[in-house]
């Protein structure tokens, strides 16, 4: 068995484990590579685990044998005491063994060895009660130890991949959450870049975004109108308490504005005398154009244990700053940063498309015809831009879905299956604590639901079912009849177009499918072809019969 790689120090057996494990007898216990004993981390009192962890003859043993194993490429199991073995299984960390994971099996000859009375007598367990109680289990045959060490064994790795695995997963989860936290904050700001009669409603929108953002009392934007000359800005905005505190530190960026260097935000420390109030730490990041200073975006007292500013408030803050810049440049600019925020995600669910050739562009082209049909439902703007990206990100859960079985040939057995539909939740885990995604979430949950109720993940059916949801299934639907696979090519547009109003009512939302029916599909066979291009080879797929 291949030893076990752990991040740091030698861990603790998972409840899981211990749990199985004592099931069937046995007992898991940890320990350093000198043999010295980690907590189990186990809850509740249990006489097995105990008649175990509390022999000083099986703790000596275990010191013993770990200089033996110390010296062994695999281990072998041992007897600590007559009747009681140990299988030991490596722990590493970067290629260093750290410890062992050893799971103590008790045999029959454990029931009249003399070690079992002083055993009972180290656990402060009756002897008596202690051999019904082995004899009961039943303890296994000195024989079988061999067989039942490759069992544990194997049963240890699949637990540690199955660990490794969530591990991998929450982490993906984590980095995506900080990723579109930075992207949500920016697509907030951009969203009302086109209000260009009044700068001070965009400046106080980002000011607002940034202080619900950043863990700082004041959020302040100030921005000199062009060819001013009076001392006072043109534009200002202030996020957070009110009152003489925030008119000091507006005089307070008026002077800096004065004096800062293009290109380099002035950060101050707690502790600094130039600083806007002593005890406060505070951020200025400069607004440019055409590379001289016109403003000052700045955050001050700020609400944490660590009062110096962090490179993600540095981050966030000259990222807003670059949107100010932006939208006093041109605001006709917003629909090519909208676009970018959109591209972002795209990349993020293609690189997930990318992984299968079948699949490639799917994400693109789903969110593409659930916004044409969110349009031609008479939606407003706002929403259609959420559905857009409800598309996107609808089968980000894929992420965690081997990929052995994303791109398998041919048809998937029934384990096979439930990865796949274990994908809508694995998408919510990942998306849930992104702010403001709600809406979202709800179409990356929910787009596998039927309207006759027999969907998945929550069974959902007619109304329950949310819109954005509803919208996609039909829209994947499409797509996926549409795309050829290993084991069948894609259905002409009108078989899919017919399979998709028989399936109205049962499978689809019966008032969205003649909506997506008379839809213009143009613009989808426009992104097939690309798809098409890039892919030398790729098989035709179905077009109007």
């Amino acid at each position: 068995m291949n030893p076990v790689i752990r991040p740091t120090g030698v861990p603790a057996a998972t409840d899981r484990q211990q749990d199985r494990l004592r099931e069937a007898g046995m007992v898991l216990l940890t320990c350093d590579s000198g043999g010295r004993p980690v907590s189990s981390g186990a809850t509740g009192a249990d006489w097995l685990r105990s008649l175990v962890s509390r022999s000083g003859f099986v703790l000596r043993a275990l010191k013993e044998r770990c200089r033996d194993w110390n010296e062994q490429d695999r281990p072998a199991p041992v007897e600590a005491v007559p009747g009681l073995w140990l299988v030991p299984m490596p722990i590493e960390e970067r290629r260093n063994r750290v410890g062992y994971a050893v799971v103590c099996i008790p045999c029959a000859e454990l029931l009249e060895s003399e070690y079992l009375h002083m055993m009972c007598q180290g656990a402060r367990l009756d002897a008596t009660w202690c051999r019904e109680q082995l004899a009961a289990l039943p303890p296994a045959a000195a024989a079988d130890v061999p067989r039942l060490a490759v069992l544990v064994r194997g049963a240890w790795a699949d637990e540690q991949r199955r660990c490794s695995d969530e591990r991998v997963i929450e982490d993906v989860g984590r980095e995506l959450g900080e990723s579109y936290e930075e992207i949500n904050l920016l697509y907030s700001i951009t969203r009302n870049m086109t209000e260009v009669d009044c700068p001070e409603r965009f400046l106080s929108v980002t000011c607002d975004e940034l202080r619900q953002q950043l863990p700082y009392t004041w959020v302040v934007a100030l921005v000199e109108g062009t060819g001013a000359t009076s001392d006072a800005p043109e534009h200002v905005a202030v996020a957070g308490e009110q009152g003489g505190t925030g008119a000091d530190l507006v005089r307070f960026g008026t002077r800096l504005i004065r004096a800062a260097a293009p290109d380099r935000p002035l950060v101050f420390g707690p502790d600094d005398a130039g600083a806007f109030r002593a005890g406060c730490a505070t951020i200025a990041q400069p607004i440019l154009r055409d590379g001289r200073v016109i403003g000052m975006l700045m955050a001050a007292g700020k609400e944490a244990d660590d009062q110096d500013a962090s490179s993600v408030d540095m981050k966030l803050m000259s990222a807003a700053a670059s949107h100010i810049e932006i939208f006093l440049e041109n605001a006709g600019l917003y629909e090519d940063l909208n676009a970018m925020f959109l591209g972002t995600l795209e990349s993020l669910t293609a690189s997930i498309d990318a992984k299968d050739r079948y699949t490639c562009g799917h994400s693109r082209r789903v969110a593409m015809l659930t916004r044409q049909l969110a349009e031609a439902c008479g939606c407003d703007a706002h929403t259609i831009g959420r559905v857009h990206i409800a598309g996107l990100v609808h089968d980000v859960g894929k992420i965690g879905v081997p990929e052995r079985v994303l791109v398998k040939p041919g048809r998937l057995d029934d384990q096979e299956v439930d990865w796949i539909r274990r994908h809508p939740e694995m998408g919510h885990r990942i998306l849930r604590d992104i702010p403001n995604f709600g809406d979202v979430l709800e179409g990356v949950l929910h787009h596998h639901e039927r309207w006759d109720g027999t969907g998945y993940p929550a069974g959902l059916a007619g109304g329950d079912i949310p819109r954005v949801a509803r919208m996609i299934a039909i829209a994947d639907a499409f797509d996926a009849m549409m795309s050829s696979r290993t084991y069948r090519q894609g259905m002409a547009r009108s078989q899919v177009l017919a399979e998709l109003e028989a399936c109205s009512g049962t499978q689809f939302d019966p008032e969205l499918v003649p909506v997506f029916l008379a839809l213009d599909f143009t613009e989808y066979d426009r992104l097939v072809d690309d798809h098409m291009s890039a892919e030398p080879g790729e098989a035709t797929r179905g077009r109007a019969a």
